[in-house]
């Protein structure tokens, strides 16, 4: 393992559990603008998303790294967009469901209460069709729309986090769109291009933007606070 890698394992360690959360989606070209608009929004409602990809060392096998985070993380969210037969995928992809199955166990069997998770898929009632077992879940159908699967997110969350108000998800959209218009500059500062930072294999960069903008932003509002003029009564 890398100094890089060995760095990431440990700094999961401090992760604080509650606020962690496993996303589970396909890793395909399609889907990406919609992934990344989930782990924007995970970000923005005061959470830590979490993903196979945030670790690329050798020392974990995919199956073990994943088991890993999912028992790191309180929370999950499951997509099973990607289950159908294609002509460039002739078998159906059984990825998401696995780890799906593995998340239910940890909730089912593990000893950390508390633990949820939100069910997604593109078309409604597609879960009823390819994981029957599910019938009673809540699931929610995003459409495709990377804007419906920010509203579905913001509404798993908002009753999650009782520490702090949760935007309505018109707001985390529009703070996404203004996001994205930025990422140029802020991949250019972190040395990247766009063409790398929109691509798989820089999701774990993807997500440090993330975290470093909202952080940014949170501090150019608290300075704006400071600064406005006390009204008088």
């Amino acid at each position: 393992m890398s100094a890089a890698d060995a760095a990431a394992t440990a700094a999961t360690l401090e992760l604080p559990f509650e606020r962690c959360i496993f996303v589970n989606s396909p890793f395909d070209n399609d889907f990406l603008p919609i992934l990344q608009a989930i782990l924007f929004a995970i970000h923005d409602c005061g959470f830590i998303a979490r993903i196979a990809v945030e670790d690329t060392g050798s020392n974990e096998t995919r199956l073990d790294k994943i088991a890993r985070i999912i028992r790191e993380s309180r929370y999950s969210i499951h997509d099973i967009s990607r289950v159908e037969i294609t002509p460039a995928s002739p078998l159906p992809r059984f990825n998401m469901a696995f780890e799906c199955g593995l998340a239910l166990g940890a909730i089912r069997y593990g000893a950390m209460p508390g633990r949820d998770f939100l069910f997604m898929s593109s078309e409604p009632h597609q879960d009823k069709l390819t994981l029957s077992d599910l019938a009673g879940q809540d699931s929610k159908a995003h459409k495709n729309d990377p804007k419906t699967a920010v509203g579905a997110v913001r509404s798993f969350l908002s009753a999650k986090n009782t520490k702090a108000r949760t935007r309505g998800p018109a707001a985390i959209w529009n703070r996404y769109q203004r996001f994205h218009s930025n990422l140029p500059h802020l991949a250019a500062r972190l040395e990247l291009t766009m063409a790398e930072v929109l691509g798989f294999e820089f999701l774990r960069d993807f997500l440090q933007i993330t975290a470093l903008w909202i952080e940014a932003d949170a501090r150019k509002t608290a300075k704006r606070a400071l600064r406005a003029p006390v009204r008088k009564r």
